[in-house]
């Protein structure tokens, strides 16, 4: 697979949005703090990696601030959509994503909601001409918390099943759709639950990510395998498989950390 490279002058496309916006945050005084976030300040980007920002614009001028025009300007994408999450999403040579958040400069500390910051703080800071950005980005740890005592570990496990009895029911009631969306879920909290019992949790935030490397093949291959078509033989199949590992990886967590499994739902027969 080829990577995305600008061939004008031999750096990564992402290379060269970064060294536009970047200018582009400098250069425009409405901006009053920018930050970079992702893989790449993280020290983790490569060639398939976003590019990602928020801006904080000054309250005054950011009802006057057009984002279709602004991004265009530094670089004219072949899409440019307003996400589900409040971003701006541009879509650029060789399918390279850039997400841009433009946000109101006296919500700064809008960033302490979240879970962490992903990457260091050096790293992160572009702007922040009024001095509320650095603090904010510093009060949050640089990981993400995992679970660290017996009752967290249970509620993950719990929250598994919760996804799959939701899945089951709905597959049962002939909304095949439906029980393959619940079922992404349940993927999603068996590689928790696998993180958890391999020690793999320094990437706990997004538990898909690089899970190849981080898990061991035979629980990648199991995990993988519960992707099947939205038909009911597979599905059923799939769910029996998924209900079949959580109850494994369960027994073994509540031993290794020292919490009760709910042993009359685990030993129900599934069909």
């Amino acid at each position: 697979m080829s990577s995305p490279q600008d061939p004008a002058d031999g750096y990564l496309v992402q290379d060269r949005l970064d060294r536009a916006f970047r200018s582009a945050f400098d250069a425009d005084p409405r901006i009053r703090a920018a930050l970079t976030y992702g893989s790449r300040p993280a020290g983790a980007g490569d060639a398939w990696s976003d590019v990602e920002y928020w801006a904080f614009v000054d309250d005054a001028t950011l009802p006057g601030l057009d984002p279709r025009a602004w991004i265009a300007a530094v670089a004219e994408p072949d899409l440019l959509v307003h996400n589900e999450f409040g971003a701006w999403v541009a879509v650029y040579d060789d399918l390279v994503r850039l997400e841009l958040h433009f946000w109101p400069a006296s919500d700064v500390d809008v960033v302490r909601g979240w879970p962490s910051r992903g990457a260091p703080l050096e790293r992160m800071v572009l702007l922040d001409h009024d001095g509320t950005l650095v603090p904010a980005l510093a009060a949050l740890p640089e990981r993400a918390p995992v679970p660290t005592s017996a009752a967290e570990v249970a509620e993950v496990c719990g929250r598994f099943a919760n996804w799959w009895v939701l899945g089951h029911n709905v597959l049962r009631r002939g909304e095949y759709e439906r029980a393959q969306d619940a079922l992404s879920h349940v993927r999603r909290y068996l590689l928790w639950m696998a993180r958890l019992r391999e020690g793999a949790t320094e990437r706990w935030l997004t538990p898909s990510r690089c899970a190849e490397a981080d898990l061991s093949a035979e629980l990648v291959a199991a995990i993988g395998a519960l992707g099947v078509p939205s038909e009911p033989t597979a599905l059923t199949a799939a769910y029996r498989a998924a209900w079949d590992l959580g109850g494994q990886l369960w027994r073994e967590l509540a031993a290794a950390w020292g919490f009760d499994v709910p042993t009359r739902l685990l030993a129900r027969a599934v069909s």
